[in-house]
């Protein structure tokens, strides 16, 4: 068979590389022994194989075989059908993806890559008789072995006769496994690496051909030259297949080298991959087992009168009205998450949904969401609940998971009472079933998440290892909330991107949203039908409004043919809310200290008066130093029996989930009033969506409509006169002269950062014409509103369109620019999703930055993360108590207690964000200084206070409070007592 296998490999030219040098041996080279150079060929050296050497096909065949766990574990029914059709008949979807997983590594069948370890491997190559310089290797030729395997892959498919459209799907398959995919371009080798990657001899190309058969035969694909693909699966699909073979490849490379090549088949590599997808694999989702609940199932999971009322009854309507899932857009200003997973548990049955990652927006109380998932798995199945994941960046501070994550640990006392301690665990901790998959890219893939929607976000973005997520998203029904993505220029092109993908792969979706205008609506579905049927360009009609709001839209596909239609939630009359103004002076916008005093006494002498015994009231604040201001005010203004609460993202992020929790417990829905107390809670956009409460007034600063009406859905519908809204946060700007034309109002620079101006002046002139009438009714009014706010100047009262008008052409301006920017990074460049392959996907991508993901989808100007702790006499302990070692190491320690010093997370102001970049690590924390939970803190921007909690950062004095969080108290330059800057400020 060898002198076959010679005579084929010299007859095809498979692996043929434009030549330019001589291929004459080097004189002295031993004999060339065919089986022994095989034998010789190594995928890992023992640095990477546990200690053990783990040659080629060990591992090709290792990674088939956990590739083939993956497939049944992780890849959804409708992909194995769809690669079924691929391949050319039922089973061979399987067998086909086996083949491709075992030959990622084939560029490292070159001296390319087996020059990479001098001394000993290049030589155990040359003793079989193959030539091999270790002078110039992978490492220093800039041509990676991803590279070099997917060109000689394409060489030998393009020989064996496949057809360009098959060979051009496949071979990015392997390019990518490293994280990237680049273009075709990049695949072919220079005139200077070609013989790094030929060799001086035809016996690598002999080698090469010997190998290629051998793993055929063994993973069942002998005939791959006589039976290529019938078709070219879905873009969707090529992704999400190359992170599960990412995955494979990772996996395998933990297991040992076999050192008796006899012992390497695939009997014994399906026994190892079990063994390591054992421990590593999550725990199973749905699969196709999920039944579609009928009636009687669903009222007993979610009760018999929620279930009955109209929101749930058309959405619950909607879902079965499409076949196998689709796209269901749901506006609601309140809280709709029982009605989203309602919908999800429908299309998850309909579609064969393995699971549902829930999205939340990045601020929000995502302890409390994933509580409530938990509790809605618990009733379908039991067994469900400890399956589920919550991937926020800091999810050991919630009670559920961290009480299965880290059993033995007082971290688990400290998120329940605020009250911290040393940490008394001992290295143990509970191995999740999904808990590899916490790791490095790997999140979404659990069964069942919570995760902010900024993580699906990412699958649309020119990331390293974007695949992976891809293969996480496919095969579940996803429920993102977009109240905030809708409105943010940036991360509405990433939405729209992923809507593409994911509708091409036709992933069920839920989006909520407090209201949509009727363009945004329009862009959502016309992003996910055009996906799914393949058109960039689709736009899809704008169904007939209902006279009845909110709305509920469903698009789906009916055979081919893109189907939408909008059922109108024949709501009771619902409430009427009083709509106030209590505009600022502008200095105090400004910042002028003791105009912002005066504001501040001003706004609560007016909530001293305007509470009633036991009544309460949620301020919301469009900045942390905002809230700050006002809560010493506040406490002066009321009486000493009642509560202020002040709750913001400059909190520590230890006590913020506690105070969270806390306040959801004391104004939630249907909660009575407690005596004669009364209770203000003062908060940030933390409290926007995702919090579900009811108090008896509502003040916020000036926000774009749509985020009025979220804020809205907290006020309380029962009670003898409507409870009010009252908009602060603006002031006046006035006029210079006599007949100058009107300008804008002036809002404070961080709602006009976060918002943009044309949407506060819009939602100021429409909350101006409220309070000169009869106010709003919620939820009727809320579609007219957002429509006229998006209209323009014309669609607001006619005394704001000339003061509208300037501020609306520039917003209009940044808005491009943003997106502009934005479409430079999205995963397919405009007029490219006709594409039939993943050529070129990576090319000009974006570094990976998991640490700092939701920056890399915001951009510019996002909040900045520190990991706060103090420096006294004896070294180093965490900002909320926990003593650590003098250099502040945690080399070796348990991973609660890494957790416990995250709790003093914090982040810093948005005049400091700038300087924070400069931020370091401590030196302890670098990343070969630690393992496992330590690891985490090798990227965390350090911090120190001394010990009355200061420090000065950007020329700004800081003071941590425990009761306020983070406060900014002024220049340097103005402080009477200029402290030493301890490490860690700037």
């Amino acid at each position: 068979m060898s002198l076959e296998l010679r005579q084929r490999a010299l007859r095809r030219e498979e692996f043929r590389v434009p030549e330019t040098e001589e291929r004459d041996g080097t004189p002295g080279t031993p004999e060339f022994r065919l089986e022994a150079a095989v034998n010789a060929i190594i995928a890992k050296t023992a640095r990477y194989a546990k200690g053990t050497t783990s040659h080629f096909l060990t591992h090709a065949l290792d990674t088939a075989a956990v590739a083939e766990r993956l497939w049944c574990l992780l890849v959804p029914k409708a992909v194995q059908h769809e690669m079924d059709e691929v391949a050319g008949g039922r089973g061979r979807g399987l067998v086909l993806f086996r083949w491709i997983c075992a030959l990622h590594d084939f560029g490292k069948i070159a001296p390319l890559f087996q020059g990479r370890f001098p001394p000993d491997y290049p030589e155990v190559v040359r003793r079989a008789g193959l030539t091999c310089d270790e002078t110039f290797n992978e490492k220093n030729a800039s041509y990676g072995h991803e590279r070099a395997g997917a060109y000689l892959i394409n060489k030998a498919l393009e020989s064996a006769g496949w057809a360009s459209w098959h060979r051009n799907w496949v071979w990015p398959l392997i390019a990518g496994h490293h994280g990237d995919i680049c273009g075709a371009n990049a695949l072919v080798p220079s005139l200077a690496k070609g013989p790094l990657l030929r060799g001086k001899d035809e016996n690598w190309q002999l080698v090469r051909a010997t190998l290629l058969h051998t793993v055929s035969e063994r993973v069942g694909y002998p005939d791959w030259r006589e039976s290529p693909p019938v078709k070219v699966p879905r873009r969707s699909t090529q992704l999400a297949l190359c992170g599960v073979l990412k995955l494979a490849d990772w996996l395998s490379s933990d297991l040992k080298g076999i050192t008796d090549p006899r012992e390497v088949d695939m009997r014994v590599a399906r026994r190892r991959a079990a063994d390591v997808c054992a421990e590593a694999a999550p725990a199973r989702g749905w699969g196709t087992s999920k039944e579609e609940p009928g009636d009687a199932a669903l009222e007993d999971r979610y009760g018999k009168r929620w279930l009955g009322s109209p929101l749930p009854q058309a959405v619950l309507g909607l879902s079965r009205r499409m076949p196998e899932g689709g796209l269901l857009i749901v506006e609601a200003p309140g809280d709709a998450l029982e009605a989203g997973l309602l919908s999800a548990e429908i299309m998850a049955a309909r579609a064969q949904a393995q699971g549902v990652l829930v999205g939340t927006p990045e601020w929000s109380a995502h302890h409390d969401v994933y509580r409530r998932v938990r509790t809605w798995l618990r009733k379908i199945d039991p067994a469900y609940e400890d399956r589920a994941a919550l991937l926020h960046e800091l999810r050991a501070l919630d009670p559920d998971w961290n009480a299965a994550k880290y059993p033995d640990s007082s971290l688990r006392r400290y998120v329940a009472t605020e009250c911290p301690s040393e940490s008394d665990a001992e290295g143990r901790s509970a191995s999740l079933p999904v808990d590899w998959f916490f790791g490095h890219t790997r999140a979404l893939l659990a069964p069942f998440a919570v995760a902010p929607t900024y993580q699906v976000l990412a699958a649309a973005v020119r990331t390293q290892y974007v695949m992976i997520r891809m293969a996480g998203l496919l095969g579940k029904v996803l429920v993102l909330d977009i109240a905030d993505t809708v409105l943010d220029d940036r991360t509405r092109v990433y939405l729209l991107e992923a809507l593409r993908w994911l509708g091409q792969a036709r992933v069920p979706m839920v989006l909520m949203a407090p209201a949509l205008s009727a363009g945004q609506r329009g862009r959502l579905l016309s992003a996910w039908l055009g996906g799914a049927i393949g058109d960039e360009g689709y736009e899809a009609g704008e169904p007939d409004a209902p006279a009845a709001h909110p709305p509920v839209t469903a698009a789906w596909l009916e055979d081919t043919d893109p189907r939408i239609t909008v059922r109108g939630v024949d709501a009771p009359p619902g409430k009427r809310v009083p709509v106030e103004l209590a505009e600022e002076a502008l200095a105090s916008l400004a910042g002028d200290r003791a105009a912002r005093q005066e504001a501040d006494r001003r706004l609560a002498r007016l909530l001293a008066d305007r509470l009633g015994p036991g009544q309460s009231a949620l301020v919301v604040r469009n900045s942390a130093e905002r809230a700050q201001s006002l809560f010493p005010a506040l406490r002066e203004a009321m009486h000493e029996t009642d509560t202020v609460v002040v709750l913001h993202t400059q909190l520590a992020a230890g006590p913020q989930a506690v105070r969270a929790r806390q306040m959801l417990e004391r104004l939630a829905p249907g909660t009575p009033a407690t005596g004669g107390e009364r209770f203000v809670l003062v908060a940030d956009h933390l409290v926007e969506r995702s919090f579900p409460v009811d108090v008896d007034l509502l003040v916020s600063d000036a926000a774009p409509v749509e985020q009025l009406l979220a804020r809205s859905a907290a006020l309380r519908t029962s009670g003898p006169t409507p409870a009010p809204l009252v908009v602060t946060g603006y002031a006046d700007r006035p006029t210079a002269e006599p007949g100058e034309k009107q300008r804008a109002p002036a809002f404070s620079s961080e709602s006009a950062r976060r918002y943009g101006e044309r949407w506060l002046v819009a939602a100021l002139a429409l909350a101006e014409e409220a309070a000169a009438g009869d106010g709003w009714e919620l939820p009727r009014d809320a579609a007219r509103l957002v429509a006229r706010a998006h209209e323009g100047p014309a669609g607001l009262p006619p005394a704001w369109r000339e003061r509208a008008a300037a501020v609306w052409e520039s917003g209009r301006q940044v808005t491009a620019s943003r997106e502009a920017e934005a479409g430079q990074h999205t995963l397919a460049r405009r007029g490219e999703h006709h594409a039939r392959n993943l050529a070129t996907l990576s090319y000009l991508s974006t570094p990976h930055q998991e640490w700092d993901l939701a920056g890399l989808i915001q951009g510019s100007g996002f909040p900045v993360e520190t990991l706060a702790v103090i420096r006294d006499d004896e070294g180093y302990r965490s900002l909320l108590g926990v003593r650590l070692p003098a250099d502040g190491s945690v080399r070796d320690k348990p991973d609660a207690l890494v957790e416990a010093l995250r709790c003093g997370a914090v982040r810093l102001p948005p005049n400091l964000w700038q300087a924070g970049e400069l931020l370091t690590p401590l030196p302890a924390w670098a990343p070969e200084k630690g393992t496992g939970g330590a690891r985490r803190l090798c990227r965390s921007r350090a911090l120190v206070l001394d010990t009355g909690l200061r420090t000065t950062l950007g020329g700004r004095r800081l003071r941590y409070d425990h009761e306020l969080g983070l406060l900014d108290e002024g220049s340097v330059a103005h402080s009477p007592d200029v402290r030493k800057t301890p490490r860690g400020g700037s």
